[in-house]
């Protein structure tokens, strides 16, 4: 297959990370890949000179992905206009804004999907936003919660459900875990749930006066107590590291389409006190490999993490059931479904 990824930049972040696997994936398996940008960034939520500040660091770069041994070719082009763009049999839009400029591309540049990791409200005007689901796209969603959600607040169909794989040859066992140790990390969207973890970690310290935390990101925090060290972002050898000698990751999102550091840190060895958001329930169950609390609930993950600091069975019991659950979600085994996915909208009428 021709394919091409329609990425909005390429920064660091969790569902850009997924979209560079399965490129990888799918170069290294004999498909000719093409990722592109733009140089002029898409405006999103930012201000004016926000956007013009990610354009001058655009207009820098090298041309590589700094953070990622890309193996595919890596295109940054003005904008995303068929001119732009190489012929292809399949052309991806990753992000609401690339929707509405896939949906103008020519059909030469090929069969258009849509990759769906949540409904981006927040990140632009919300008519704008809305507006993509009514693009005649073959979808694509990580998880299932994402594709009923679509369906039933906004009557769009998603024509695939194919999960987020962890690639093992980056998140795998690197240390002894740290006793009384908690990875955390940090993004200040509200989506992510920071201020429920930082007063989670605030009040099992008041409990627990030895409790070790270590927070990192990509984004720099306004303000942590002087207790939690900030590693900004830390290549994925640290954050390796930083997952092998935590004792338990704590991840209490509000609102993801997956959710993919639980799965990190499974294959880390690491056992997680994470929400049931996004695909987590999907994957892990509770008590067989993570701690799993609801949305919001921070006495729950207080209680959660505590009992989990000091319980070395359960911890090793946790650890052992997310080793296999990572193996069973290693990007080796699910990229074959996401080429499967894409063959199956090249084929479609």
């Amino acid at each position: 297959m021709k394919i091409t990824f329609v990425l909005p930049f390429i920064n660091l972040t969790g569902g850009i990370r997924i979209l560079l696997n399965y490129a990888n994936w799918l170069h290294d398996a004999g498909h000719e890949v093409t990722v592109v940008y733009p140089t002029w960034p898409y405006r999103f939520h930012w201000t004016r000179r926000q956007q013009w500040t990610e354009f001058r660091n655009h207009a820098r770069h090298d041309g590589r992905v700094p953070w990622l041994d890309l193996r595919c070719r890596l295109s940054r082009v003005p904008v995303i206009q068929t001119a732009f763009l190489p012929r292809a049999d399949v052309v991806i839009a990753t992000a609401w804004p690339t929707a509405h400029d896939v949906a103008r591309l020519h059909h030469s540049r090929g069969k258009k999907v849509q990759i769906v990791f949540h409904h981006e409200t927040g990140t632009g005007p919300e008519h704008r936003i809305r507006a993509i689901y009514s693009f005649p796209f073959h979808r694509i969603a990580f998880s299932h919660f994402v594709r009923d959600q679509l369906k039933r607040e906004f009557d769009c169909e998603v024509h695939e459900v194919v999960p987020t794989g962890v690639d093992p040859e980056l998140f795998f066992q690197d240390g002894d875990a740290e006793p009384h140790s908690v990875l955390f990390l940090f993004h200040p969207d509200p989506r992510k749930g920071a201020t429920d973890g930082i007063e989670a970690l605030s009040r099992l310290r008041g409990r627990m006066s030895h409790l070790r935390v270590h927070v990192c990101g990509t984004v720099q925090p306004d303000r942590l107590p002087p207790w939690m060290p900030f590693e900004f972002h830390p290549p994925d050898a640290v954050l390796r590291r930083r997952y092998s000698t935590s004792a338990a990751l704590l991840y209490p999102s509000r609102h993801e389409g997956f959710g993919l550091p639980p799965l990190e840190a499974m294959a880390c060895g690491c056992p997680s006190v994470t929400t049931a958001v996004g695909a987590v329930p999907e994957f892990a169950k509770d008590r067989r490999d993570a701690l799993i609390v609801p949305v919001g609930d921070i006495d729950a993950m207080v209680h959660r993490l505590e009992e989990l600091l000091n319980d070395a069975k359960l911890r090793q019991s946790l650890s052992l059931g997310g080793l296999g659950t990572a193996e069973r979600f290693a990007l080796s085994r699910i990229a074959p479904f996401f080429a499967g996915a894409l063959e199956k909208a090249i084929a479609a009428a």
